[in-house]
């Protein structure tokens, strides 16, 4: 089975990519939808000026690379009906993921993060970074990395 689909894209993917780091690599992969919830371009925005300001960075060209990547923001009516499910199943933990994990439950798709806030809740994927590229490198999303 090859690895193929949407995933549910967290912000600190899309800042890697936005500073020129390995993520990009995964928004030029083939047969890949990526979605994400207005909250989480919210976040990336609000870190843009940071991260450009502490790692001498142009602003400017982080926001056009933004919008160059393929994201679909997709709006609360689309992943609205699994929030409570989603608030339910954060718990205790960030609650600030409840949106992206209620979108990734209304897809039915993974996500991708690297917040370990999100490992381990049921009935959902999370994939980082570091483990996309292996899939990607395995041939062109081959088997899932074990876990």
């Amino acid at each position: 089975m090859r690895f193929s689909g949407r995933l549910a894209v967290d912000a600190n993917p899309v800042l890697s990519a936005v500073m020129g780091g390995k993520a990009g690599r995964i928004f030029l992969a083939e047969k890949l939808d990526f979605v994400t919830v207005e909250p989480v371009l919210a976040d990336v925005e609000k870190y843009l000026p940071v991260l450009a300001d502490k790692k001498g960075l142009d602003l400017p060209a982080m926001r056009a690379v933004l919008a160059l990547l393929p994201i679909t923001v997709v709006s609360p009516g689309g992943y609205a009906s699994h929030t409570a499910e989603a608030r339910e199943l954060v718990g205790g933990r960030d609650p600030d993921d409840v949106p992206l994990l209620a979108l990734a439950l209304a897809l039915r798709c993974p996500i991708w993060s690297n917040d370990h806030d999100l490992r381990g809740i049921p009935g959902v994927t999370v994939y980082t970074t570091a483990e996309l590229l292996a899939m990607l490198e395995d041939g062109g999303w081959g088997r899932p990395v074990p876990r």
